[in-house]
């Protein structure tokens, strides 16, 4: 009898192969699964590779930082309060006992921040999280922005104490709102909101918002709304005859601020209202600005007025060669200088068309790079040689592709980085390098290109944008100049950013006129930052994987959270494998309370004790890291994949 064998079963191989994941490589959007590399990732949001401050531990990977506090919001007033201590009492709230007050707005606007009366109840572990609720019949409906308040900022009295939302829902005259409050997940004790019976309008949950119990009381609290104008520019006016000062415009004002307090004060007003962009520069201690339907203007930090004798209104502006540059807003394609070392006189032959009159594709930017005047159109760009009228010469240059508008663009000593119609780009003064190739299905997401604004600092390529759907910016995707990758950041409320002294980022609001001071702390304002990283699908659709271990190695932190550590199979996106592990470091420290000849250990933990997490089989593997919360910044160091391959025999 013949020997049957049998064809298409699976055996187990002898050994598992062994993945250890030490170097990320950022984000890659476009390439198919099996063509990413190990360390490449599909999805990551609010990550950072490699720290690179002396102060900073390094690590593979690691939660951004995000704005804080610089500017008040102009517009800012008291909306609504109920600060009546009638029968005052006390509502606790904890990881799972919310509390909430209805509100209803008395103004169209922006909400900027809210202050709540509460206190420390019993020693509370973690931070106040504070929520923006609709309404629904009566109820909190669904959450419209989220913010927090940290438990440093509490004390064990009662005292109102302030919260901002970078999101700044929008709010509208006579709707009613909910402010919803818990503590963060992972903390215990509690902490406390003050009550009145002037009103019964509070809410109460034992479930976490799952379900809402009515009360006997209101809270106190008080609501703020901002106007709802965006900064549509801004810049660092450093003059070497008196302390720097940021400058921005919102509305038909220009704005400086306070360094101290953060109020506003307005030294222009009565701007065009239809502006939507300005463009700034600084010479011989001199703020000069365009907007594209004032004559170009300048402010000396004391009085402001308007350039004499400019002779066109321009949205760019620029300095080279001693001489100020314009160009026609009613002939996009004329670009006027000033005199040699003097702004207040524009011969009339002191003009270059680029590349002809009224050619049908009008200048996007004005950028000074390598000594050279480029000039930017929305198809190609030109380059302006020489220092002088006789012997000014403009070439196109070899590199062709335009910039969409004067806020992408942006430069370090090497290249200059700007967003095209068809990517991102870098150009060496000779030739364009296509930058955008792994993250081009982010960039074909972008809502409306002639929007999105840019900046170079701390060796990273900041493009902010919003997404498809966006009425305003909401994205970020960063080009890490130095390890050459790509990362991504959600809930950036951001437009026109630029730097200052020592390298400073201050960020400017996409919905309301104010500005923050960028990477100050693990939150956007008060608002939890998203951390998620995701590796690639490990397999190849054929095969069957068995995954019998992840092994993850983190640096530990002092709040008490878990980090998430799940696992998708088979690319269904639901991360069907669940696990979480302590972020927290234990031990015993200086400060402690614990003396000598207690017995306890001395020290406490720096990486995680490796933890095991089991996996199962199938064709497709994707690791998964998340962590959202406020000040619980996610550390890896590297992670270990041990995989078993089925074959068939």
């Amino acid at each position: 009898m013949p020997k049957i064998r049998r064809v298409g079963t699976l055996t187990q191989s002898r050994k598992a192969t062994e993945k250890v994941i030490q170097n990320f490589l950022g984000l890659n959007t476009t390439y198919p699964y099996t063509q990413l590399r190990d360390s490449e990732s599909p999805s990551l949001y609010n990550v950072r590779l490699y720290a690179r401050n002396a102060s900073d531990r390094r690590v593979a990977v690691g939660t951004r930082k995000g704005p804080a506090f610089y500017s008040t919001p102009v517009g800012e007033t008291v909306d609504q309060q109920q600060t009546t201590t009638t029968s005052a009492g006390s509502q606790s709230m904890t990881t799972t006992n919310w509390v909430a007050k209805k509100f209803t707005a008395g103004a169209t606007g922006r909400l900027t921040k809210v202050e709540l009366n509460v206190r420390t109840g019993t020693t509370p572990t973690q931070h106040m999280m504070v929520y923006i609720y609709s309404d629904n019949s009566g109820t909190p409906g669904s959450a419209i922005a989220s913010s927090s308040i940290l438990s440093s900022s509490i004390t064990s009295s009662y005292a109102y104490v302030s919260t901002r939302f970078i999101g700044s829902p929008q709010v509208t005259n006579g709707t009613s709102y909910w402010i919803v409050t818990a503590m963060q997940s992972g903390g215990t004790g509690t902490y406390q909101w003050s009550t009145t019976t002037a009103a019964t309008t509070a809410k109460t949950s034992i479930d976490s918002g799952t379900s809402w119990s009515s009360t006997t009381f209101d809270l106190n609290a008080k609501t703020y709304v901002s106007t709802d104008k965006a900064v549509i520019g801004g810049f660092r006016y450093t003059p070497s005859n008196a302390s720097a000062t940021s400058v921005f415009a919102t509305g038909t004002s220009l704005y400086t601020i306070n360094e101290s307090t953060g109020a506003t004060t307005a030294i222009k007003s009565g701007l065009s209202s239809s502006a939507s962009d300005y463009a700034f520069t600084q010479s011989n201690d001199i703020l000069y600005y365009v907007n594209g339907f004032d004559f170009p203007r300048q402010w000396d930090g004391t009085s402001d007025q308007v350039v004499t004798n400019a002779p066109v209104i321009s949205k760019f502006i620029t300095f080279h060669k001693n001489r100020m540059w314009i160009v026609d807003k009613n002939n996009p394609t004329k670009i006027w200088f000033s005199d040699l070392g003097d702004y207040t006189t524009w011969t009339s032959t002191n003009f270059i068309y680029a590349p002809a009159p009224k050619s049908g594709d009008p200048i996007t930017c004005l950028h000074v790079f390598q000594d050279n005047l480029v000039v930017f159109t929305r198809k190609t760009k030109y380059v302006l040689f020489g220092d002088d009228p006789g012997n000014f010469v403009l070439r196109q240059s070899s590199g062709k592709r335009g910039a969409v508008n004067q806020f992408c663009v942006a430069s370090d000593p090497n290249f200059i980085y700007f967003l095209s119609d068809e990517g991102i780009y870098r150009y060496n003064g000779s030739s364009d390098e296509l930058m955008s190739d792994t993250i081009q299905t982010e960039i074909d997401n972008i809502a409306d290109k002639t929007k999105v604004a840019a900046v170079i600092q701390n060796n990273y390529y900041r493009l902010y944008y919003a997404k498809t759907g966006s009425t305003t910016n909401d994205s970020c995707i960063l080009w890490d100049i130095l390890n050459k990758v790509w990362l991504r950041d959600s809930n950036t409320f951001i437009d026109k950013p630029f730097t200052g002294e020592s390298n400073t980022l201050y960020e400017c609001s996409s919905r309301t006129g104010t500005v923050f001071r960028a990477e100050q702390q693990y939150s956007d304002l008060g608002r939890p930052i998203d951390f998620k990283y995701y590796t690639k699908y490990f397999g190849d659709g054929i095969h069957k994987i068995f995954m019998r271990r992840v092994i993850p190695s983190i640096r530990l932190q002092t709040q008490p959270y878990n980090l998430s550590v799940n696992i998708d199979i088979n690319q269904q996106n639901n991360s069907s494998i669940r696990n979480t592990i302590s972020a927290q470091s234990v031990g015993y420290t200086w400060g402690s309370g614990i003396t000598w000849g207690s017995g306890k250990t001395w020290g406490s933990l720096n990486t995680s004790i490796p933890t095991v997490i089991a996996g199962t089989e199938a064709y497709w593997h994707q690791i998964r890291f998340e962590q959202n919360g406020v000040e619980t910044p996610v550390e890896i160091l590297s992670y270990i994949l041990q995989l078993r391959t089925r074959r068939i025999e």
